[in-house]
C-alpha cells in the first residue's frame, strides 16, 4: 500500500521566519535566509507526488550544500581571473570542479566552506570533453566535512531541481530550476537545459532532484547566458585523462589549455541543441589548441552538413580519418554525408563500419535503425533500437524508435506502449510521443486514458494536429460531441483536412452558432 499522505508539512519541514533564521546562524544570516526560502520552495515539488516528506529532504539539502565550495583563481599579477563552484565527492577530499576555472590561474582560493583550513593540492584528472577536473583538497577533516555520492540517478523532465549557486547569484534566492528541454549530446550523455538564474561564477555547482539526489553537475554558455545541467554519471566514466600532478606543477604544465579549455563541451551542447553554426565555430576553436584530434574534426563535419557545407564537412571527415583511420565519428559524419546524398546503403556501410571501432555508441546504432527501417528491414531495425537501449538506457530515442517500429508492425501493441511511456519520461519534448501512446490507449478503448495522453501531447505542441483530431475522437465516444467538434476544428484550422469530414459527418447538428468549423464557439 502506498503511505498516506496529509496535506500539511510536518512540523520539522515547515517555514521559519526571517527573525528565527538569523537567530538560528547569525553570523551567516543572509546565505542561511537564502538556503531556507529555497528549501521551502523546494519542499511544495519534493511533498507534492511521493510523500517525500517522510524523508528528511532538509537534512539532504544541508549535506549537499554543506559539501559544496567556491574556487577563485588568480593571475602571477594577483588579479582575479575566474570563480567556479565545486563540491566534494570522496572522504579523502576529492572533488568535482569546472575545468576551465585553471586556464589563467597562478594561484587558487577556497572559500564558502565552513572548513578555513582547505587548500589546493593535487589536480587528479580532466575531463577534457566536459570540461571538468577531479582535484585533491588538503586539510579536509574525514569525520567533519561532507561529501556527495556520485551515481548513475537520472533526472525527471519536465520538473524541478536545486542547485547551489555562488553567492553573488543568490541575490533572489532562486535556487530552483526548471528543467526547460531534455537534450543527448555527443559523448556527453543525458543532459538538460535549465531556466535558472545563474552566472558563470556558478558554473560546476552540484544539483539535486526532489529525492535529494545528486543528479547533475551545472554548466554554463558564457556567450548565451545559458545554464545547463551535465549528468553526474560523468563523474564515473572512462574519458577522464589521468594527471595525478600537485597544481604547482599542473599549472605550468605544457598541455594544460588543450585541457582545461571550455570550447568543446560548449560545442557539443550546441550541437546538440541544433545550434549548428555555432558549434561549429566552437569546434573550429579547439582545433587551435589539439589541431591533431581526429574525433573533433569529425563531430564538426556533423555540424557543418546541418547547415548545408557540405564541401567542409566533407573536408573534415576526410581530414579526421587521415589523422587517424581508426577513428569511429569519422565514418559517422561521412553516413550522415551520404544520408544528406540521398544514398542510404553507402550511410549504412559507414555506420557499420563506425560501430565496429566506436562499440559503446549508442546514438549511432538508433541512426542505423532508423536507415535499415526505410530499407524495410524491420526486424534488423528493431535489434539495432534494440541494442541502443541495451549500450544506454537513458537514450530516448531508442526506447522511442523502438516503440514506434513495435506500434506499426507488431499485433501486440503492449511493448510498444512500455517503450514510448519510458521514453516519455527520459525526454518529454520528443515530437509527438503522447500523441502516440494516446492512439494506443484510443485503440484499446480507453478513452480517458487517451484523451490524458493527448492532453499532455497539446501542452507540449500545441499545433499537434493529430493530437486534436484524436482527442476529439476520444471525446466524441465518450460523448463529449462539443469538445470533439471544437478540437476537429481546431485541427482544420491547422490544415487537417480530415477535419472538414468529421464536422460534416457529426457536427452539423449542433444548435446554430455554437460551432462553427473555424473552431470558435
Amino acid at each position: 500500500m502506498f503511505p498516506i499522505c496529509k496535506n500539511t508539512i510536518p512540523s520539522h519541514f515547515r517555514p521559519v521566519t526571517p527573525k528565527q533564521a538569523l537567530r538560528l546562524d547569525a553570523s551567516s544570516g543572509k546565505r542561511k535566509l537564502l538556503i531556507i526560502s529555497s528549501i521551502v520552495a523546494f519542499l511544495s515539488l519534493a511533498t507534492s507526488s511521493n510523500c517525500l516528506a517522510q524523508i528528511n529532504i532538509v537534512d539532504l539539502i544541508d549535506k549537499t550544500d554543506a559539501a559544496t565550495f567556491n574556487l577563485t583563481a588568480y593571475n602571477s599579477a594577483g588579479h582575479s581571473t575566474d570563480t567556479a563552484r565545486a563540491f566534494f565527492i570522496s572522504g579523502d577530499g576529492l572533488a568535482i570542479t569546472s575545468a576551465s576555472i585553471f586556464e589563467q590561474a597562478d594561484t587558487i582560493i577556497i572559500s564558502g566552506h565552513k572548513n578555513r583550513n582547505l587548500y589546493l593540492s593535487r589536480i587528479i584528472a580532466v575531463h577534457p570533453m566536459a570540461n571538468l577536473a577531479m582535484i585533491q583538497l588538503s586539510g579536509f577533516r574525514n569525520r567533519e566535512d561532507n561529501f556527495l555520492s556520485p551515481s548513475r540517478q537520472p533526472f525527471d523532465a519536465p520538473g524541478e531541481v536545486m542547485t547551489f549557486p555562488h553567492e553573488a547569484d543568490n541575490n533572489n534566492s532562486l535556487n530552483i530550476g526548471e528543467i526547460k528541454k531534455v537534450i543527448h549530446p555527443f559523448v556527453l550523455g543525458r543532459s538538460a537545459v535549465l531556466s535558472l538564474a545563474c552566472s558563470k561564477a556558478s558554473r560546476g555547482a552540484p544539483i539535486i532532484n526532489g529525492s535529494g539526489q545528486l543528479v547533475g553537475i551545472l554548466h554554463y554558455l558564457p556567450f548565451s547566458t545559458q545554464p545547463l545541467m551535465l549528468p553526474v554519471y560523468l563523474i564515473n566514466d572512462s574519458q577522464w585523462v589521468s594527471v595525478n600532478q600537485p597544481w604547482i606543477n599542473f599549472r605550468a604544465n605544457p598541455a594544460k589549455p588543450a585541457l582545461v579549455a571550455q570550447f568543446t563541451v560548449d560545442a557539443l551542447l550546441l550541437q546538440a541543441q541544433e545550434r549548428w553554426i555555432e558549434s561549429a565555430r566552437l569546434f573550429t576553436s579547439a582545433f587551435r589548441l589539439t589541431p591533431d584530434n581526429a574525433r573533433l574534426y569529425a563531430l564538426r563535419s556533423i555540424s557543418r552538413h546541418q547547415y548545408g557545407n557540405r564541401i567542409g564537412a566533407e573536408e573534415d571527415f576526410s581530414r579526421s580519418l587521415e589523422i587517424d583511420p581508426n577513428c569511429g565519428l569519422a565514418y559517422y559524419g561521412r553516413a550522415v554525408y551520404h544520408i544528406k546524398n540521398r544514398q542510404n546503403n553507402l550511410a549504412i556501410n559507414d555506420l557499420m563500419t563506425c560501430l565496429q571501432k566506436e562499440e559503446n555508441l549508442a546514438s549511432g546504432f538508433v541512426l542505423l535503425g532508423q536507415l535499415q527501417n526505410l530499407n524495410d528491414e524491420v526486424r534488423k531495425a528493431h535489434a539495432s533500437y534494440s541494442h541502443a537501449i541495451e549500450l544506454d538506457t537513458l537514450l530516448a530515442e531508442g526506447w522511442y524508435e523502438r516503440g514506434r517500429i513495435t506500434m506499426q508492425f507488431a499485433s501486440d501493441h503492449t511493448p510498444a506502449l512500455n517503450d514510448l511511456t519510458t521514453a516519455s519520461r527520459l525526454n518529454p519534448y520528443l515530437p509527438g510521443v503522447f500523441t502516440l501512446i494516446g492512439n494506443i490507449k484510443f485503440k484499446r478503448n480507453d478513452y480517458l486514458g487517451a484523451i490524458t495522453e493527448f492532453n499532455r501531447a497539446l501542452r507540449m505542441d500545441s499545433n499537434d494536429d493529430h493530437a486534436l483530431m484524436n482527442r476529439g475522437m476520444a471525446y466524441f465516444n465518450t460523448g463529449l460531441k462539443e469538445r470533439a467538434c471544437e478540437d476537429w476544428g481546431q485541427a482544420g484550422k491547422l490544415g487537417n483536412t480530415q477535419a472538414f469530414r468529421l464536422i460534416s459527418k457529426h457536427c452539423s447538428q449542433l444548435k446554430r452558432g455554437a460551432f462553427s468549423s473555424n473552431g470558435s464557439r
